[in-house]
């Protein structure tokens, strides 16, 4: 069987990849970073479903038998166009809907806090999920657009993403919640001082590992799981190949990467 797909606009789906590689180990990956494009969160919705259905065409077209987008702003955009483009055949698992129906099940009273892009948090599609399932369900959002670029430059282990964050959560707005959503696949990798600037009782949700489990229920659904006995590759491909990609890829697997600029 072919590699689970996997794509976002640069290193934070890189937190997706690996929760699935840790899930689905006997899985081979084939990840698409659109560095020549990022940020996503900052690009109009018609730009962004451009980008999207293309490399989820070239995915499909490289022997993908699921795709996985690994982008709050290309799940909140261009899902539908995704799904139009690669046909009902390839399982296509978005950021969104496995959040809001995770949190509906475990709390359906929840009151939710959400950060994310501005292209995430204009699209207000965590709303509509929340509204289509529970009326009991109260959601806080807001946009934090610098912090995915201060991440994606490497400084998510120094003072930088530290400043924004404080920026952004150190007020009373989120005071009210118990759980928020890291509603970029960037921010997981500042989770941990996110989880310091909120209140103890707020759960910070682990989303990567929330789609890591959707993805394996959709694979077991249509009886497309690889055997044990098959061999993995994971193959990285980027539309421009920078230091900071590199360095982030060898950061959660290891140094014997296959890694190559591809031009879409």
């Amino acid at each position: 069987m072919g590699p689970i797909g996997i794509f976002d606009s640069g290193i934070g789906g890189l937190t997706v990849a690996r929760a699935i590689h840790d899930l689905l180990p006997d899985e081979s990956i084939l990840y698409f970073g659109d560095t020549a494009h990022l940020p996503y969160g900052e690009k109009s919705p018609e730009l962004i479903r451009r980008y999207s259905t293309r490399i989820a065409l070239h995915l499909v077209e490289s022997g993908c038998k699921a795709i996985v987008i690994a982008c709050n702003s290309a799940s909140s955009n261009a899902l539908e166009a995704i799904k139009n483009a690669v046909g009902s055949s390839i399982p296509v698992i978005d950021m969104v809907s496995p959040m809001v129906t995770y949190i509906s099940s475990k709390n359906p009273n929840a009151r939710v806090g959400l950060i994310g892009t501005r292209a995430t948090i204009s699209s207000r599609v965590y709303e509509k999920g929340f509204a289509d399932i529970s009326d009991s369900i109260s959601l806080l959002s807001r946009a934090t657009p610098l912090l995915a670029s201060a991440i994606e430059e490497g400084f998510y282990n120094d003072s930088i993403p530290q400043a924004v964050l404080e920026a952004y959560l150190s007020d009373d707005f989120f005071k009210e919640i118990d759980s928020i959503i890291l509603g970029c696949t960037h921010y997981p990798l500042v989770s941990n001082e996110v989880n310091v600037l909120l209140s103890p009782n707020v759960e910070v949700i682990d989303s990567p590992s929330v789609i890591a489990l959707e993805l394996k229920s959709q694979l077991e659904n249509q009886e497309l799981l690889s055997k044990k006995s098959q061999s993995t590759e994971h193959h990285f491909q980027v539309s421009d190949l920078t230091e900071n990609f590199r360095k982030s890829a060898q950061y959660f697997f290891g140094e014997d990467l296959k890694l190559e600029e591809v031009k879409l």
